[in-house]
C-alpha cells in the first residue's frame, strides 16, 4: 500500500483501485468520518480500496508551509502500483484533497474525481471559534469571568491587525495550553493528560494554519460538492470559511442533514450513488 506510514487502511483493496480520504481525524470526536461512509456505501465501493490520511506531529511554530502535508502523504513508490480514482475531502480537508488530486493526476494521468464534503477555507476567525468551542465544552470549570476574558483574549488576537494566520494561531496555542492547564488542574486530570489534549489541538491549529497558503479553486471548479444544512447556515450568516468557499465550487448539492452526520446519512449514500460514478 501507498506509504502505510501517513496513511491509514480503511478498506483493503481487492484490485489496484484506491479511493483516498482527507481529513483530521481524532478519537472520540462528534462528527463522523470516513469509516462511518465507507460502511454505509457497502457493496458500491467494495471494489475500491479505501485509505485516510495519518496527520503528521507538527508544532505550529514549526510554520509548516502549505505543501507540508502534502509531501508527507503523497511520499512513496508504491503509487505506481494503483489507480486512484477518487480522492473526498471533509471540511477543511477538501483543501488538501485539491493539491492531492493534482498530484495524482501528474502520476498517473487520469485526474481522478473530487468530491467535497462541506468544503471549507481557513479564515482567521476560525481561530478564535475554536477557542470558544473550549469554553462552551468546559461548562462550569471556568467562572463567566474567566470565560469572558478568554473569549476576548481570543478575539483580540486574531483583530491584530496586519497578523498573519499562522502568527495568530501560535498565541492561540498558548492561550489554550493556559486554559487547558487551569481546566485540567480543576478537575484533577494529570498534566500528561493535558499535554496530550494541547498536542491534538496545536496538531489542528497547524493543519489549519498550513491550508491558507494552497488554492484548490481549479480543482474545486471540477468537484462535486456535497453540503450539510449548518453549512447553509454559515453562509446565511456571512462566515467567511464557507462564504469564500462556495464561491470556489462547481456542482453543488444540498443535504438536509447535520454537518456532524454528513458522513453517514442515507441522504449523502443515496447522493453518491446517483452522481458519482468511477
Amino acid at each position: 500500500m501507498p506509504n502505510e506510514e501517513s496513511w491509514s487502511v480503511v478498506s483493503v483493496p481487492t484490485s489496484n483501485s484506491l479511493i483516498l480520504g482527507v481529513d483530521f481525524p481524532a478519537a472520540g470526536r462528534r462528527e463522523a468520518g470516513f469509516a462511518d461512509l465507507v460502511a454505509k456505501m457497502g457493496p458500491a465501493w467494495s471494489g475500491h480500496g479505501f485509505m485516510q490520511t495519518t496527520l503528521p506531529v507538527v508544532r505550529v511554530s514549526e510554520r509548516p508551509a502549505g505543501d507540508f502535508y502534502t509531501e508527507h502523504w503523497m511520499r512513496g513508490e508504491d503509487w505506481e502500483k494503483y489507480e486512484v480514482v477518487a480522492v473526498l475531502g471533509y471540511c477543511l480537508g477538501g483543501v488538501y484533497a485539491a493539491e492531492i488530486a493534482e498530484r495524482i493526476a501528474e502520476r498517473q494521468g487520469p485526474e481522478p474525481a473530487v468530491i467535497l464534503f462541506d468544503g471549507q477555507v481557513t479564515d482567521i476567525q476560525l481561530l478564535a471559534a475554536e477557542i470558544n468551542k473550549m469554553i462552551a465544552l468546559a461548562g462550569p470549570v471556568f467562572s463567566e469571568e474567566e470565560a469572558e476574558q478568554s473569549r476576548k483574549s481570543a478575539a483580540e488576537i486574531v483583530g491584530t491587525p496586519s497578523i498573519r494566520l499562522v502568527d495568530a494561531a501560535i498565541e492561540i496555542v498558548e492561550l489554550y495550553r493556559d486554559m487547558a492547564s487551569t481546566a485540567f488542574r480543576r478537575i484533577g486530570l494529570s498534566d500528561a493528560r493535558r499535554d496530550e489534549v494541547v498536542q491534538l489541538f496545536e496538531s489542528y491549529m497547524s493543519w489549519l494554519s498550513a491550508a491558507v497558503e494552497l488554492d484548490p479553486s481549479r480543482t474545486w471548479k471540477r468537484a462535486l460538492a456535497i453540503t450539510s444544512a449548518d453549512y447553509a447556515a454559515l453562509e446565511k450568516d456571512g462566515a467567511a470559511t464557507a462564504v469564500n468557499a462556495t464561491k470556489m465550487l462547481g456542482r453543488r448539492i444540498s443535504l438536509d442533514t447535520s454537518h456532524a452526520d454528513l458522513l453517514r446519512d442515507d441522504a449523502t449514500v443515496r447522493t453518491l450513488i446517483d452522481h458519482v460514478e468511477f
